[in-house]
């Protein structure tokens, strides 16, 4: 049933491609082939703590990961943050493109699918956002990402473990230890984790790493012995 209704309502109404908003035909790829190739994927010289692209011929770790003791095991990402990833991700946020996490999703899983496995995460856990922006916007991003992530791996996503109890200030013009400040207790473990061993937070984008390390830290506390993490794009690569 559900099938058919996403059907109809791709018919009703078409799919546009995330990054340029052409439209795109029925039943064909979620993103236009202009822009496909252009698309700032992560290669193969990449972070290996936190994912993000390197230089070719630099170190094995970022210059903020070897300063900083992540509290997080590892984490990956799919795209350089760049503007037209910026854009995209800005509609899916603040513009309602929900349908866009269809894209996001499949891509991550068509490219760390095989990662995914091999960390075997208990569940998937989205980054929560606080209930007030959750009314502003009506929806969480990261939580539509992990659900259909979720289905794709066939792991179970625990959306309502975590909790935001405190609303922070907008992080993107925050450094790094305001971000820290600015995240300090604003999570909080709602429920038992006794038979999660390992887990995987999904967000949209990776910067400084501070809400990473926050979650990671209060799940650690919580007795998970290892979080990975995946977004669909991080900062600084490049």
């Amino acid at each position: 049933m559900n099938s058919y209704i996403s059907i109809a309502a791709d018919l009703i109404f078409p799919r546009r491609c995330p990054f340029c908003d052409e439209l795109l035909p029925f039943g064909g790829r979620l993103v236009c082939s202009r822009c496909e190739p252009l698309l700032p994927r992560t290669g193969r010289n990449y972070c290996l703590k936190c994912g993000r692209q390197l230089k070719e011929g630099t170190d094995e770790y970022c210059p903020s990961c070897r300063k900083v003791s992540h509290a997080f095991d590892e984490g990956r990402s799919l795209f350089v943050y760049d503007d037209r990833v910026r854009r995209s991700l800005a509609a899916f946020k603040y513009k309602n493109r929900r349908e866009y996490a269809d894209y996001y999703s499949e891509e991550l899983y068509r490219k760390f699918g095989t990662y995914i496995r091999s960390k075997r995460p208990d569940a998937l856990i989205p980054v929560p956002v606080s209930p007030l922006r959750r009314r502003r916007r009506g929806y969480n991003q990261a939580e539509l990402l992990a659900e259909k992530l979720g289905k794709l791996c066939k792991i179970p996503v625990k959306k309502d473990l975590i909790l935001r109890v405190r609303e922070t200030t907008a992080l993107k013009e925050l450094g790094r230890r305001q971000r820290q400040k600015n995240l300090k207790k604003a999570f909080k473990i709602r429920g038992n984790v006794v038979e999660l061993k390992t887990i995987m937070v999904i967000d949209d984008i990776y910067t400084t790493g501070s809400t990473m390390d926050e979650i990671s830290s209060v799940f650690r506390e919580a007795g998970v012995r290892h979080v990975f993490f995946l977004t669909v794009a991080s900062t600084g690569g490049l």
